[in-house]
């Protein structure tokens, strides 16, 4: 079997190239496992990788799980699977290189750098927020490729000056130092300028044996660099991606990098998996004309087959194109649709509609399928997390798990009434201007004379929140301390942040620790709850809820957040030229073929049916806007046909006997 085989290369770089629904996690598991189990690899040296949080976070669940139901769980636990980020921040630490911090830093997420971050900088150099996030990018570029102005990245206007960079790095030096924090992307950066320079050596530092890298296509230059350091100290590398899916260059990450794996590594193995295991016949079709007509330079020669195909009996599964005269209309059909799919039997969470412009999109979908009936998931709903109860719940239960985690004792202190970044700017200040270190203002005596006023109070009262949790431990649970937590949400949000947390964590097993509470709050996506619920309840011996572990409703998402998941029945309207491949990609030929490759990997998400769609005509910004086409859709494999409503009653039948023979 192609799976077992790339799992079981023995030779010292191999790359494997994994189509959509092929099974590259299964192998990367299967990978872990034979190196545990077949070749008595010390699981310490052993270390994954994955390119974002989530998709680490979810790859960790997976091969534990993997791990226990085959009798090695010690074992899997064991091995170390994160971001790069992580890992070059374990190299920096273990090389002594954080002394510039009082603790070991934390990565700032997504939220942090837009409400800490971003916001104290805004207040410090007095550029608007959003501009400072334009600042902040701009390091990032050259963070994550070595060069201002990178290829990949396109400048805001005005470009970014060299007044607003030496304003950056003396913010970003002292703050995040007082903060103990780091952005993302740096660390990578010193790590690899340090190995260069001959200070460290990663592969030593880490005591790593065996490298496995998943998602490697999505790799900037800095983190390809990372890892031929780790491969060039004698780690066997074995690195899994696909060039057709490389859908991330905003982020720098470019597909020539495991184009050219075995180029740079002579004596590498390359493996391919071809065999979709998900998709059926006609959605594998579509998806392989589109890829073909948009093919990058270099593309790694593969065409995807579904193995439905080969099933007795053959399911060659549905493709519809649908042609609109307005946005409403196709709305509306894709609203009907999902009612009388649900109406039928297809559970809603087996629905995906898949968009690229979320302020052009979502609103006249959200408000459509709300007439409709339908219950479903926006990607412009807030989660729990961004919400200010969602955020002081999680810093609390991070104090709690850990004293030293300055980040979050400063979102405590920022996020109580009457507390804004100004104040707790104008805190950090202070304790640099007096020698101070940021985690004592929480608990040894204030200095006299040091403080003004209004940052005396807000500091008393975060003080107040430190000394009640103090006493409270990671490993007490929900029915232990849940009552206190939302007793302290009152005190300082009011009723709303009490009745926010008990939507939040309602639905939680009482005797979840406050360790499992805080990764549930912190995951990504709910994808990536459920599997946390899952061990949980598998910890606990409890019976899975009847109605599983995830909300029941249509999901409708962006394209690049669906990437790793799928759905029995998926909609991708909004195929215009205005959307995708959008205005700000088209003067780049480059960023164009992207585009084709985020609809490549939209299409593949369908296990069953397909549904792509257009308007003749849609609302841009309150203005009625001609559209035309998009340039991708005469490659899709089949025309468009002109419609004024949903799923008819055999089309209908079809998809659900689809379904059906998928299962």
């Amino acid at each position: 079997m192609a799976q077992t085989q790339a799992a079981q290369a023995a030779e010292p770089q191999v790359r494997l190239v994994a189509g959509p629904g092929t099974g590259k996690s299964r192998t990367v598991e299967e990978r872990v496992h034979w190196l545990l189990e077949s070749q008595q690899t010390p699981p310490d040296s052993i270390y994954v990788v994955s390119f974002t949080r989530a998709a680490s976070t979810d790859l960790r669940l997976r091969i534990q799980k993997f791990c226990r139901e085959r009798g090695i769980e010690d074992a899997g636990l064991r091995v170390s699977v994160s971001t790069l980020h992580s890992l070059a921040l374990r190299v920096l630490r273990n090389a002594g290189q954080l002394g510039a911090y009082a603790v070991g830093p934390q990565i700032l997420d997504n939220w942090e750098l837009e409400n800490i971050f971003d916001r104290e900088f805004s207040n410090s150099s007095g550029a608007t927020p959003g501009r400072c996030e334009k600042i902040r990018r701009d390091h990032e570029a050259f963070w994550s490729t070595g060069a201002w102005g990178p290829p990949n990245y396109i400048p805001p206007d005005p470009p970014i000056s060299a007044n607003e960079r030496a304003r950056f790095n003396a913010f970003h030096g002292i703050r995040t130092q007082v903060y103990s924090c780091v952005l993302p992307g740096e660390l990578v950066k010193k790590c690899v300028d340090s190995a260069r320079a001959g200070l460290i050596n990663p592969t030593t530092l880490l005591n790593a044996a065996q490298l496995v890298v998943d998602e490697y296509q999505d790799l900037n230059p800095y983190d390809i660099d990372f890892v031929s350091l780790l491969t060039a100290g004698g780690v066997t590398t074995f690195v899994a991606g696909d060039d057709d899916q490389s859908i991330y260059s905003f982020r720098f990450a470019s597909p020539a990098g495991i184009q050219s794996f075995t180029t740079r590594y002579p004596q590498a193995v390359a493996h391919t998996l071809t065999n979709c295991l998900r998709c059926s016949v006609s959605v594998v079709e579509a998806a392989n004309t589109l890829i073909s007509a948009n093919a990058i330079p270099n593309r790694i020669p593969k065409t995807l087959i579904s193995m439905h195909g080969q099933a007795q009996p053959p399911e060659a599964g549905v493709v519809h194109r649908w042609r609109f005269n307005r946005d409403l209309e196709e709305s509306r059909a894709i609203a009907e649709s999902c009612r009388s799919l649900i109406d039928n039997g297809l559970p809603p969470r087996e629905i995906l509609i898949l968009i690229s412009n979320t302020r052009i999109q979502a609103s006249l979908l959200g408000q459509q399928l709300q007439t409709a009936g339908v219950d479903f998931e926006s990607p412009r709903e807030e989660s729990f997390l961004n919400t200010e109860s969602g955020r002081l719940a999680l810093s609390v239960l991070r104090v709690i798990c850990d004293r030293d985690d300055y980040v979050a004792h400063r979102t405590t202190l920022g996020l109580l009434q009457g507390v804004g970044s100004k104040t707790c700017g104008q805190i950090a200040e202070a304790v640099v201007a007096n020698n101070l270190r940021f985690i004592e203002i929480f608990y040894a005596p204030l200095p006299a004379g040091v403080f003004n006023t209004r940052a005396t109070g807000a500091l008393i009262r975060a003080r107040t929140v430190c000394a009640l949790i103090r006493q409270w431990d990671a490993a007490e649970t929900l029915a232990q301390r849940g009552t206190n937590i939302r007793q302290l949400l009152t005190s300082l949000l009011g009723n709303d942040g009490a009745q926010a947390w008990a939507a939040g964590t309602g639905n939680l097993p009482p005797d979840m620790t406050l360790e499992e509470v805080k990764n549930y709050l912190w995951a990504d996506n709910d994808e990536q709850q459920a599997r946390l619920l899952e061990r949980v309840y598998d910890r606990l011996a409890l019976s899975p809820p009847s109605s599983g572990f995830l909300a029941p409703k249509v999901r409708m998402m962006t394209m690049h957040g669906a990437k790793g998941l799928d759905a029995t029945v998926v909609f991708i309207p909004g195929l215009e030229e205005d959307i995708l491949p959008g205005s700000k990609r088209l003067p780049y030929a480059g960023l164009v073929l992207e585009a084709a490759r985020l609809l490549y990997v939209s299409v593949t998400r369908a296990r069953a049916a397909c549904v792509l769609s257009y308007a003749d005509a849609r609302v841009v910004f309150g203005r009625i806007r001609r559209q035309v086409a998009s340039q991708f859709l005469i490659s899709t494999g089949g025309p468009f046909q002109a419609r004024d409503g949903g799923l008819a009653t055999g089309e209908l039948g079809r998809i659900l006997d689809a379904s059906n023979n998928l299962r």
